[in-house]
């Protein structure tokens, strides 16, 4: 009988051992990282530094992340809002705005799955764009959550600290113009500060009625196809 209770107690052990070899393995694992990116609002503008005209489709400039989507993103959208948006022109407008890069290249970008109750800025595995509060300076913050070269999640949160247009209005923020900027960020490219590049999409400020970001040129196209392909 001892015997037997000793046989039985050494094969939880070394089941015990088996089943942790997974455990043990995972920890191994490159960590999870998360990268915050806002898009502010402008401080100042040097109109003698800015080129007067757009000039974005003979602009090269980019700047890339060094994480990327390796499959699709698909992505939800809490149409919740205080503006009196119907759900229908929130994802109207938001869809559009992934669409501008989708259609730049052959990589599928982007997936919209639907509407959601979820919030943005956590790591719960749904990519999701929705406004919510933050702190006053930045319109949109996207999260990042990588590991290694590879992203995991993006979400993306419109600030409700400002007004919000569907229509380009003046002294509102368009979420068609802004949400392009941030699907950039979750197709890998990085702000661009420099006075010069005001016309691309990629400019890190932006302001009310603002829309021209909605159309993306030449640096933005470039970055996208240089990390997607054409």
């Amino acid at each position: 009988m001892k015997r037997i209770q000793h046989i039985a107690l050494l094969t939880v052990i070394l089941l015990a051992l088996v089943s942790g070899l997974p455990l043990l393995a995972a920890a191994k694992e490159e960590p999870v990282h998360l990268m915050i990116v806002e898009s502010r609002e402008h401080e100042r503008v040097v109109l003698n530094a800015i080129p007067s005209t757009d000039d974005s489709m003979t602009n090269p400039d980019y700047a890339l992340l060094t994480f990327h989507w390796s499959t699709t993103a698909n992505y939800w959208i809490n149409t919740n809002n205080m503006y009196g948006f119907s759900a229908s022109a929130v994802v109207t407008a938001i869809t559009a705005s992934a669409n501008a890069w989708d259609a730049q290249t052959s990589f599928a970008v982007f997936s919209y799955k639907g509407t959601t109750r979820l919030s943005a800025g956590r790591y719960d595995h749904y990519n999701v764009v929705a406004w919510g509060r933050y702190r006053a300076g930045a319109i949109a913050v996207t999260y990042i959550w990588y590991s290694g070269t590879n992203i995991l999640e993006t979400d993306t949160i419109m600030n409700t600290f400002y007004r919000w247009s569907l229509s380009g209005e003046a002294r509102k923020m368009d979420a068609q113009n802004i949400m392009t900027h941030e699907f950039g960020h979750w197709c890998s490219l990085n702000d661009l500060y420099q006075d010069k590049d005001y016309w691309l999409t990629m400019y890190g400020y932006a302001g009310y009625g603002e829309t021209y970001k909605q159309t993306l040129g030449l640096g933005d196209i470039s970055g996208l196809q240089a990390v997607y392909g054409a």
